[in-house]
C-alpha cells in the first residue's frame, strides 16, 4: 500500500488528492486565490479522513505545468517545502503529456492557453511541444496532410474559431478536455516512483525553457 499526494492546477481551481497507488480515496478543491492559505489545511484535512499523517505518504505528485505561473510557483514552493521537511520524495510531471494521454486520438493537438494569443502546445504526430502565437502553431499544424484533427485543452477552446478558419471540417474541437485528468496524474506519479524517476526539488516548467518535454 502506497498512499500518493498528488495537486493538479487547472488554471481556476487547485485539487489536492489521496490515493492508495492508482486507486482515488479522497479529492479536496480549493478556489485559486487560496492556493497559499488553503493548500496545506486541504492536505491535512484528507489525511485526517484517512487517520493518516504525511510520514504514510509515499510521495507528492504535481503537475508543474504549464499554467498560470504565480499560483503554479506557490504550490511548487510549498511542495519542495514539505519534501525538505518530511524528507519525502517528489514527482513533477508534465500537463501537456499528461492532457496527451488523456485522449487516444492519432492527429492529436493539445493547447493550454498562455494568455492573449500565445499557446502553449504539443502536436502528438511529430511529439513537438512548445510555446509559440496561436497563428504559428496552426501554421506548424498545417503542414501535416490528414484527414482530421482533434483539438483538446482550454486554449482550443479560447482560440476555436480561429481553428476552424483555418482547418474547417477537419478540426474536431473536444469541448471537455480542456486539462488533464487527476487520474492521468495519479497514474503518472506512481508510475515514476515505480521506477525512482523521483526529486528532491521541482521546478515549473517555465525554469527549464517555455516548455520542455520530460
Amino acid at each position: 500500500m502506497s498512499y500518493i499526494i498528488t495537486i493538479q492546477y487547472p488554471y481556476q481551481y487547485l485539487t489536492v488528492t489521496l490515493s492508495d497507488d492508482t486507486t482515488i480515496l479522497t479529492t479536496q478543491t480549493i478556489s485559486k486565490f487560496q492556493a497559499i492559505s488553503g493548500l496545506l489545511p486541504a492536505m491535512q484535512a484528507i489525511l485526517t479522513e484517512h487517520n493518516l499523517t504525511l510520514a504514510d505518504v509515499a510521495c507528492i505528485g504535481v503537475n508543474i505545468g504549464p499554467g498560470p505561473f504565480n499560483t503554479l510557483r506557490s504550490i511548487i514552493a510549498t511542495a519542495n517545502a514539505l519534501a525538505f521537511v518530511q524528507k519525502m520524495p517528489l514527482v513533477g510531471c508534465n500537463g501537456l503529456e499528461l492532457l496527451m494521454q488523456d485522449h487516444n486520438a492519432d492527429n492529436l493537438v493539445v493547447i493550454l492557453d498562455a494568455f492573449g494569443s500565445d499557446v502553449y502546445f504539443a502536436i502528438k504526430a511529430t511529439t513537438e511541444f512548445g510555446y509559440d502565437s496561436i497563428e504559428n502553431v496552426l501554421e506548424k499544424v498545417k503542414a501535416f496532410n490528414q484527414d482530421s484533427i482533434t483539438f483538446i485543452g482550454n486554449g482550443a477552446i479560447k482560440h476555436q474559431e480561429l481553428i476552424t478558419q483555418n482547418f474547417g471540417s477537419l478540426a474536431e474541437i473536444d469541448q471537455d478536455k480542456l486539462f488533464a485528468c487527476t487520474q492521468s496524474l495519479i497514474n503518472a506519479t506512481v508510475e515514476k516512483l515505480t521506477q525512482n524517476k523521483i526529486e528532491q526539488e521541482i521546478f515549473p516548467l517555465y525554469f527549464e525553457s517555455p516548455v520542455v518535454k520530460n
